[in-house]
């Protein structure tokens, strides 16, 4: 029970998380992790992030907290907490794991079926955890519902734990547009998309989309809705880039992809437009400011007033020839 300073500090116990039965008993049990347990969930609320029972290494201040009402958390004292708890943890959670008598707590399947963690962000957690498990059906269903509560995350958890795990499930191509639709929403969602958009999901875009891209290759429908997400999304693209990283990096290697891979789609001879000049003038467009192309020509305005316009008629002349044939 006592520090032993030749040991580093990671190694002493930590009275400000440790149980009153092995304080005062000196009893030893799971139960007593569980009482630690629930002093953490008090110190995450806690502003700043400390425990309730701050004994500063001593084990008399420990145990004189203990030995009072007062000092020991407690539901008339807010567990001495500085900021309200959540009402399901507070009432139903918390008074079975800061009980004195270690066969009144929970055990931890008992905490993790509490009410507390009966909720979709969790469930969409849990299921994301077993997300390779999952039957196709169960994993469209999910990634459909998914956009919808996204923007009830905290921003720390859709950029560390959902964003991450979207991307590693990119290679499935039968997914590859549903996900990429909720990988664009955590971007527009976030005060940092633009370096999560380009930390993490550029390069999976150009791994997908550049690298191991094969040319000549049958045309892949699911690739295909990938990239028509793409460029439904260019203004996203845009405004997580400046126009020189647009222009020189992967982005605009992707939207040319995109928009040549659109055209053979729609069945356009090559010749009759300039896909490098649409994706500059697409992309361009999204953006609020007016940037100019010196490699290309004639600047924005140009792909602005003329060559996205022809794409357009051209597109619509296709459209009725098809329909009256």
């Amino acid at each position: 029970m006592q520090n032993e300073n030749r040991l580093p500090r990671s190694l002493q116990l930590n009275l400000d998380y440790t149980s009153p039965d092995f304080v005062l008993d000196k009893n030893l049990t799971a139960a007593a992790d569980m009482f630690s347990l629930g002093l953490l969930c008090v110190a995450l609320y806690n502003s700043p992030h400390r425990s309730p029972l701050e004994c500063h290494a001593s084990l008399s201040t420990c145990k004189r907290n203990f030995s009072t009402a007062g000092g020991t958390p407690s539901q008339t004292n807010n567990y001495l907490s500085s900021r309200p708890i959540p009402k399901d943890l507070a009432s139903n959670v918390l008074p079975r794991l800061l009980t004195r008598r270690p066969a009144g707590r929970m055990t931890a399947r008992e905490f993790q079926q509490s009410d507390y963690f009966d909720n979709i962000l969790v469930s969409t957690i849990r299921f994301l955890d077993s997300f390779p498990a999952k039957t196709a059906n169960e994993k469209q269903a999910f990634l459909r519902g998914l956009i919808k509560v996204l923007p009830s995350f905290p921003k720390s958890v859709m950029e560390k734990k959902v964003l991450p795990a979207l991307l590693e499930e990119l290679k499935d191509k039968e997914l590859l547009s549903l996900i990429l639709h909720n990988v664009f929403k955590i971007v527009e969602l976030l005060p940092a998309g633009k370096k999560a958009f380009n930390k993490q999901v550029r390069p999976s875009l150009k791994e997908i989309f550049v690298t191991n891209a094969k040319q000549g290759a049958e045309k892949d429908p699911t690739r295909d809705a990938g990239l028509m997400i793409i460029l439904e999304q260019l203004s996203v693209v845009a405004n997580n880039c400046s126009g020189a990283e647009f222009k020189d990096g992967e982005h605009y290697a992707i939207v040319c992809f995109t928009v040549k891979a659109l055209i053979s789609l729609f069945r356009y001879p090559a010749d009759n437009i300039c896909s490098s000049r649409v994706a500059y003038a697409y992309a361009c467009g999204c953006r609020t400011e007016e940037p100019v192309n010196n490699t290309i020509g004639s600047g924005f305005q140009h792909h602005k007033e003329r060559t996205v316009p022809r794409y357009c008629d051209n597109f619509q002349q296709n459209q009725q020839s098809s329909d009256q044939s």
